[in-house]
């Protein structure tokens, strides 16, 4: 019986050892290729950085003029290259998609309660138009004052 146990913790010993060395071997193969991974990240910014100098140099400015000057006859920008305002075609009108939508699904568009509870105008201004539910647009001619607040009445707490 204790040969069958010393056999068995020798080959348990010897799968740890096995297990261990591989472990050890594998860890060294993935430092090699996170070195080799490091080089090659190394030489692509390089390769980078020689690209970016390379258009900077072909972008410069007086070299660009150079060759616009050899290679094309542009002439300079007159006024009957310009358009007008009144040659664009008109814009069509839209209309209200909202209420086309709300009529497509079978539900019409309604004035906002706030709206729709006011009384008839009794100044001399015109009556403004009720909004279409979701119209958060305030009006140019209802200018709303803005309400002042207090001055804070909190006292300072001592501190100890």
């Amino acid at each position: 019986m204790i040969r069958l146990l010393h056999l068995a913790a020798i080959a348990g010993l010897i799968a740890s050892a096995i297990y261990a060395y591989s472990i050890k071997y594998d860890t060294l193969y993935q430092a090699e290729q996170v070195a080799k991974l490091k080089t090659r990240l190394r030489k692509e910014r390089e390769a980078v950085a020689v690209l970016r100098a390379e258009w900077q140099l072909l972008t410069r400015p007086d070299r660009l003029q150079a060759a616009v000057d050899k290679y094309l006859t542009l002439e300079p920008v007159g006024t009957v290259h310009l358009g007008r305002l009144a040659d664009l075609p008109a814009r069509p009108d839209r209309g209200d998609e909202i209420a086309r939508k709300l009529e497509a699904l079978g539900l019409t568009a309604t004035a906002t309660p706030a709206a729709r509870d006011k009384p008839g105008p009794t100044t001399s201004r015109p009556a403004e138009e009720p909004r279409t539910t979701g119209s958060t647009a305030a009006r140019a001619t209802s200018a709303r004052p803005t309400p002042v607040r207090p001055a804070s009445t909190r006292t300072p707490t001592a501190t100890r």
